[in-house]
């Protein structure tokens, strides 16, 4: 079988220019897209007891790699042939590359210990965790990304893998969306700490803290939630399924929050309305545009908490893209199609 081995960058390692409709149907050219993503480690970089370690559970060496670019981390991304024919993806950090990144991978390899086989994730081969240094070695899923903006064909695929992920039970062991993500204290830390902030974001504090508070009560469920359904974790297969990567948050929440995010995703990246969209779509369209908001107002808070803060190690440019996001999405929140 052949796989594309692509080194093209992700949609955050260039800058384009978004367009996405306005609520009167016309297409209105969003500004240029920053820069978001991290130079990766090549897989000669990673020290060689994690190597050694890898392929000696994969009972195989590794022969050669391709570095996959882009994304929001400095470790290793490799697409890797082995001796014995087998191709497998790795991803690999360490605490000195960044601090954060070796736990996400930790969650990853629980998450995806845990899902059943029905949902649309690459399946884990194996890991290794030595306290500093953590891996994880994933089958190499054979598709390609989502064009951009999104187009008709791959929004459906991603809506169809989106609603077999809301239908499975989240695994017990799996934290809860409050406990597992930041989305619900993100204007708690604005509050707490407004240096920097827009004027005119802080006059609006108490009515952010309104949405937060309700967004706090609607997003609890039962459902499994992948939460981070954005272009550059997804891939297509050649027969249309979407592949969801990236499973470092996956939670427990209500049903319908990874397809809000996807329409989040529209705005920030450009896709159909997003309106019509959520309105369309079945785990949306009868959700309540008031618990909707709340959620894109979390999002917001974020956003807005994380651009004010000094770039993590590795990271050098998230804050501007980061930045973008919550003024974009801000004024997707403002726009005046939105069900009173």
């Amino acid at each position: 079988m052949e796989y594309d081995w692509e080194r093209r960058p992700s949609s955050h390692a260039a800058a384009i220019r978004w367009a996405v409709p306005d609520r009167e149907g016309i297409i209105d050219p969003m500004p240029t897209a920053p820069i978001a993503s991290s130079p990766r480690l090549d897989w000669a970089g990673v020290p060689e007891p994690v190597r050694r370690s890898v392929e000696a559970t994969l009972g195989s060496s590794i022969v050669s790699t391709v570095t996959q670019v882009g994304g929001f981390s400095p470790g290793a991304a490799v697409r890797a042939v082995l001796a014995d024919g087998r191709r497998v993806f790795v991803k690999a950090c360490g605490s000195a590359l960044n601090p954060d990144t070796p736990d996400l991978n930790r969650a990853e390899i629980l998450a995806l210990g845990l899902l059943p086989g029905s949902v649309p994730a690459p399946q884990l081969l194996t890991s290794y965790d030595d306290g500093d240094w953590v891996a994880l070695v994933l089958e190499d899923v054979e598709g390609r990304r989502p064009g951009l903006p999104w187009g008709p064909a791959d929004v459906t695929s991603m809506t169809t893998s989106l609603g077999r992920v809301a239908g499975t039970t989240a695994p017990a062991p799996l934290r809860t969306f409050a406990v597992a993500t930041n989305v619900l204290t993100g204007w708690d830390e604005v509050e707490a700490d407004p240096v920097g902030l827009d004027r005119e974001v802080a006059r609006r504090l108490p009515e952010m803290l309104e949405h937060q508070a309700l967004a706090g009560d609607v997003t609890v469920g039962s459902a499994l939630v992948h939460w981070d359904a954005r272009n550059d974790n997804v891939l297509v297969r050649p027969d249309g399924e979407a592949v969801l990567l990236d499973w470092a948050w996956a939670c427990s929440g209500a049903p319908w929050l990874d397809t809000l995010l996807l329409a989040v995703d529209f705005v920030v990246q450009g896709g159909p309305d997003p309106h019509d969209f959520l309105r369309t779509t079945a785990l949306t369209r009868d959700v309540p545009d008031r618990d909707l908001r709340a959620v894109v107002a979390c999002v917001v808070g974020v956003w807005t908490d994380r651009a004010r803060r000094p770039a993590p190690p590795g990271l050098p440019t998230i804050r501007e893209w980061q930045a973008h996001c919550a003024r974009e999405t801000l004024r997707w929140l403002d726009d005046g199609a939105w069900r009173r």
